[in-house]
């Protein structure tokens, strides 16, 4: 193993711009339908007055095992003439409406899903005031027991380029997790532990991937320092000096082959250029709480304290700009989350909202989520659906591309601590960690 120690380099330029995917929309959330005899056809109801349905999926279904039932309500509407049939379904998975039942002055019906796969099913539903078809997207799950003595709770996750997923454990986890990642390669469902030479209090509290090599910031526990350490395909490792005693997180990769950084309680940004070992940094006005990259050269933080924001920095002149958000010396924005059409995704730690912020715009919108919601992890996939867990309460939420609300996710009943370390694959699956199983969730 090397050891680099930090020294001082001036920013880079600019690099071009990243390619942006735009989001594609869902049917899914609250529907407000016309009644007939088809899709948006006008009819008439019995009594001769025009009808409307107000549909919602309020829990999605899950298939695999065990299967989980979903929710339709139909509101201000009766039992008495509720009729659910499915009309469409992909191969191998299989949707069956439960009986309508009452509900305050609503109707609920279960969505009971059989089979392994998972997919949009379409749905006819008939009410005295009219008939409305709408598409549920059913999910799929799929559970893998994650290898340790003790049931493994996961601190984060994040995928790898060339297709796997890595796993940390907390910092004050036991010393043989707290020392290691855990990399999954879902195409053969198996588990590799990767250890990167720590020893004693030392405790990885941050990760990063870049092509093959994987990165772990460290918190040290000698005079040196906390410092982060390099991992190559073939296992070498490399020791760079963070020139800071303080815990670092948020580690932090942009194309320019450097890794961006926090280091706890310090109001800068800093980063490491593995060529050289120099670490720079950028003053900030007040301190980060989260980091991600938004483009070549734009970097955002969050922040709390007096004047509670997100604040985006361009790198090469330093520049910032700062969009206030929540109340002074209140609100605690975090888990900042970086959206496919440019915009972000947060939370408010001390209030459980989710709020979006555009910040080519300044415009902000919060989603109007269920009561006691306290989100631990943000992801989104690359179509622009929003996935929220909350860990407290053991419940996923599942946000519409646009949507102002989500549906929650069916998880089984009594789920253990979780869901935590969420993520999402390029190719859109979701992946999360509860009561030490690994879980994928696709649809």
């Amino acid at each position: 193993m090397t050891t680099t120690g930090p020294t001082r380099s001036t920013p880079v330029p600019a690099r071009p711009p990243r390619p942006r995917h735009p989001g594609a929309a869902l049917l899914l959330g609250t529907l407000l339908l016309a009644c007939g005899s088809a899709p948006g056809g006008p009819g008439t109801p019995p009594g001769g007055q025009t009808g409307t349905l107000t549909l919602s999926v309020e829990r999605l279904p899950v298939a695999g095992e065990p299967p989980q039932p979903g929710t339709l309500r139909l509101r201000a509407t009766p039992p008495a003439g509720v009729s659910v049939t499915v009309e469409g379904a992909p191969p191998g998975l299989y949707l069956t409406p439960g009986p309508p039942a009452a509900e305050g002055s609503d109707t609920v019906v279960a969505l009971n899903p059989q089979g392994q796969s998972g997919g949009p099913v379409t749905l006819r539903v008939t009410a005295p005031t009219g008939t409305a078809r709408l598409s549920v997207p059913v999910l799929a799950q799929r559970r893998w027991r994650i290898p340790a003595a003790t049931p493994y709770l996961a601190a984060a996750a994040l995928p790898t380029p060339e297709g796997r997923l890595l796993l940390r454990a907390p910092a004050n986890a036991e010393a043989t997790l707290r020392h290691t990642l855990l990399r999954f390669d879902p195409a053969q469902g198996d588990w590799a532990t990767l250890a990167f030479g720590l020893q004693g209090f030392e405790a990885i509290t941050s990760h990063a991937a870049r092509g093959a090599e994987v990165w772990a910031a460290v918190r040290g526990v000698t005079a040196a320092g906390s410092f982060l350490v390099r991992r190559s395909e073939t296992g070498d490792l490399t020791r760079f000096l963070a020139g800071t005693p303080e815990t670092l997180n948020h580690l932090t990769p942009t194309p320019d082959g450097r890794l961006w950084f926090l280091a706890y309680g310090q109001p800068r940004l800093l980063a490491l250029d593995p060529g050289t070992g120099a670490v720079s940094s950028l003053p900030t006005d007040g301190v980060p709480e989260t980091l991600v990259a938004l483009d070549s050269a734009t970097l955002a933080y969050t922040r709390r304290g007096a004047a509670p924001a997100v604040v985006t920095v361009h790198v090469p002149s330093g520049a910032a700009r700062t969009f206030a958000v929540g109340t002074a010396n209140v609100s605690v924005p975090d888990l900042l989350t970086p959206a496919p059409d440019g915009t972000l995704w947060f939370a408010e730690t001390r209030t459980g909202a989710v709020s979006n912020l555009d910040p080519r715009t300044g415009a902000a919108r919060t989603l109007t989520l269920p009561a006691g919601t306290r989100p631990g992890a943000l992801a989104v996939a690359p179509d622009g659906t929003l996935w929220v867990a909350d860990p407290t309460r053991g419940t996923l939420l599942r946000v519409a591309p646009g949507a102002s609300t989500g549906a929650l996710v069916a998880l089984p009943p009594g789920t253990p601590a979780g869901p935590r370390a969420l993520t999402v694959t390029p190719d859109g699956v979701v992946w999360f960690e509860t009561g030490g199983q690994w879980v994928r969730m696709s649809g």
